[in-house]
């Protein structure tokens, strides 16, 4: 299992935000670890998957344990970040491959997420996926 991680020039805000985003990947894809995602993950999120559901904290954390997906190859590319106090909108594109039942299927998204920070730490409160083109 890869995460491969684009970089550009960053505050340790950024830095701090972007730790948690990492963190919150690798629990779903790669750890399926709920403690990870109980605490990465505000009670208020809105979770929302690029095949149209929107789950809120029991369902997604469910949904992400329950899952038979593996993935393999994946890659994490940054797109932008902005913080404004307690509230940080960033995008990034995660690239790879899903595997469930033998079958691979390719996994090519750009993702929309809102944290704010709760009680000292950046938790997610929105996400939004969306199917993108794979690279070219």
């Amino acid at each position: 299992f890869l995460i491969s991680i684009a970089s550009f020039a960053q505050s340790s805000n950024d830095n701090e935000v972007w730790s948690r985003v990492e963190a919150l990947t690798n629990a779903i894809f790669k750890k399926k670890d709920s403690v990870a995602l109980l605490d990465l993950v505000s009670t208020k999120v809105t979770y929302g998957h690029s095949g149209g559901n929107v789950e809120d904290k029991a369902t997604m954390v469910l949904k992400a344990m329950a899952s038979k997906q593996t993935y393999k190859s994946l890659e994490f590319e940054k797109t932008s970040i902005d913080i404004d106090g307690n509230t940080a909108v960033l995008r990034h594109n995660l690239r790879g491959i899903s595997v469930e039942n033998g079958t691979e299927t390719p996994l090519n998204l750009a993702i929309l997420q809102v944290w704010r920070k709760e009680n000292g730490k950046w938790r997610i409160w929105a996400r939004q996926a969306v199917k993108i083109p794979p690279k070219g």
